[in-house]
This record gives structure tokens, sequence and C-alpha cells, in this order.
């Protein structure tokens, strides 16, 4: 079986908008979110669909989900503390709902909605042969990599070589939640591990990249909400013009 587990409880400070979470912003008279849920429901891949969300949100969410027909999405669980603490809680969700080990979990952000389909399938292949696959974007620009103001040559990294990570990652459930279990006990001091790929790669797994060359953005900051707007607009008008 294939679980999606989309993140949807941050706040958006960055977004500055002062009132509703930036998942729920509309845009083109629909929340950002059930852009990204729509994208999920429509994958034939995908079972079911697990909602993590700010437990003061979670009746809202509830309610759009009803009101767009999100009907994979049945069931919305509470976010925790921060990104890692509400990814556990969906992999909790997972298992509680039936999840077995080698079913596959599919981890995306609610705020990335312009994710493609063809990205979430090959994630779920990869996952499956491998039991992990983590989206990436190749760099367009030289890339450097120092912790000081300045650099030597061997700073500059090559554009073939280099990458962003973006989503979703795709997991074996047995093999992530048994990374979290083990990450309890190992110190880290090299870097925060800021999402499940580098706690897989943390505790002893092997990467996967799924290659991908669309613009898969995070919703972060009023730019990016209007970023979305005109991607949106502009797969509007090839439709309307059957370009």
């Amino acid at each position: 079986m294939n679980y999606a587990i989309i993140l949807a409880a941050g706040v958006g400070q960055r977004m500055r908008n002062g009132g509703m979470p930036k998942q729920f912003l509309k845009l083109m008279g629909k929340p950002i979110v059930i852009y990204t849920l729509e994208k999920f429901e429509e994958c034939k891949e995908i079972d079911r669909i697990i909602v993590v969300c700010h437990g003061s949100y979670v009746e809202h969410m509830k309610s759009i989900i009803r009101m767009y027909r999100i009907n994979k999405a049945d069931k919305v669980t509470v976010g925790g503390k921060d990104r890692q603490d509400s990814l556990k809680r969906g992999l909790d969700a997972v298992t509680e709902s039936g999840g077995e080990n080698e079913d596959i979990v599919v981890i995306h952000d609610g705020v990335r909605p312009l994710v493609s389909l063809s990205a979430i399938r090959e994630n779920i292949r990869v996952a499956k042969q491998y039991g992990c696959a983590v989206t990436v974007h190749p760099v367009t620009e030289t890339v450097l990599v120092t912790d000081v103001d300045e650099a030597g040559m061997s700073d500059f990294k090559k554009r073939s070589d280099t990458y962003s990570m973006t989503a979703p990652q795709t997991f074996r459930l047995g093999k992530i939640t048994e990374a979290y279990r083990k990450i309890d006990g190992i110190e880290n001091r090299e870097m925060p591990l800021l999402d499940a790929a580098m706690v897989y790669a943390r505790t002893g797994g092997e990467v996967h990249l799924v290659k991908e060359q669309g613009a898969n953005i995070k919703i972060t900051t009023p730019e990016d909400y209007y970023f979305l707007k005109a991607m949106l607009e502009l797969e509007e008008n090839k439709f309307v013009f059957g370009l």
C-alpha cells in the first residue's frame, strides 16, 4: 500500500500575513494546500493520504478536505512542536492505520503544490526498489561551500554534481521508522537533522535520488506566493489556448 503524509502543521511566520497559516491562503479561490492534496488525489499510485496539521486548524482542514472532495485524505492528525516531531506523528498515524513495514510512505510539504505526478510516481518506484527515494533539483548556479567569509578553489563545486533537496521524500515504512528509532541514541553535532532523508542517511541508510526539472518550489514568502500565482495562471492559459 502507498501512503502520502502531507505536512501542513506550520504557522507561516515568514509569510508575514499576520493571519491564516500559509497553507490555507487562497489562490484563485482555492487554498494552497488543496492544490497539493489534489496532486496526490489524482495520482493513481497513492492509496491513502494522511494530513499532519496544527492542532488549532484540524477542524478547518477537515472541512476543506470535504469541500474539495479529497477522498483519499481520510485522516488528519495533530502535528508536533517542530517538523521532525510532526513527521514522526505522521509515521505513527500510518502505523496506527494498518501500515506494514513494506508499505511505501511518500512525505511531502503541504505548501509545495507544483510537484509533478511523474516525480511522485518515480519516488514510489525507486523507494520500492531501494527502500528510499529523495527528490532533488539540479542547481543552475555555481555552488560555493564554505563556513568562513573567504573561499579557495576547493570550495567551488561542479554544478553537474550538486543538487538542492526538494520533495517528496519516500521510504519503506519499516526502514524510516527504524531510522527514527535509532536516531534517538545517536549524538549529532555535525548539522541539524532537518528532514527524514537526513535522519535516514545519519543512521546508515543509502539515499537514492530522483531528479526533477520543474518549478517544485516551497511557498514560504510573499514572493513565492506571487510566483505560484503566475505558474498557475500559465497552466490555466495553456489549457484555454490548447498549448
